[in-house]
């Protein structure tokens, strides 16, 4: 009789249990990783975007961050050199816009004569209303703008306006701009 060398059903369900196993250990790692990945890549266009925004405005218009005296004209300062999808939305007792890329902006009331000296910070969502941040998270960033920890990466981030550049502003947002991919 000649003796077969094809591998046994027992071995074979042995081998995808395995493979199973790894794949459900190691998928939503990588899942994790791919949305903060994704964050990261929206809050560094966002940041790009505003500064495009104030550039021009700077440009064409000759106005400053710091000709700004309220929330409102700050609205009016930055959505009409973006490409505004909604504008003049309430988002808790903030003044917000959507742009057309998905993102929210938010500008606390109180935003006036953004310098150097005193900076302006406006909040962006770079999943606009979509999770996973909680109404918590957002009232804190856009409050007390605390250093989260490093291991995690939110969609929603802060950034400081100024006569001159418009730069990250908190520890989280430092990071996420300036710390390298390879991790």
């Amino acid at each position: 009789m000649k003796k077969s060398s094809a591998f046994t059903l027992a071995e074979v369900l042995i081998t995808l249990a395995i493979i199973g196993v790894v794949a459900a250990m190691t998928i939503p790692g990588v899942i994790v990783r791919t949305n903060q990945q994704e964050f990261k890549t929206g809050f560094r266009k966002a940041v790009s975007v505003l500064n495009q925004a104030v550039t021009m405005n700077m440009a064409i218009d000759n106005e400053s961050p710091s000709d700004i005296s309220n929330e409102t004209e700050m609205l009016e300062y930055l959505t009409k050199r973006m490409n505004v999808m909604r504008s003049n939305v309430t988002a808790g007792s903030n003044t917000a816009f959507y742009t057309a890329d998905g993102f929210r902006y938010e500008i606390p009331t109180g935003v006036s004569n953004c310098t150097s000296t005193t900076p302006c910070v406006i909040a962006v969502d770079v999943n606009g209303d979509r999770g996973p941040t909680s109404a918590t998270e957002r009232d804190a960033i856009t409050n007390d703008y605390p250093t989260a920890d490093e291991s995690r990466v939110t969609d929603f981030f802060a950034i400081m306006v100024t006569d001159v550049s418009v730069q990250p502003f908190g520890g989280t947002a430092q990071r996420t701009m300036y710390q390298s991919d390879s991790n």
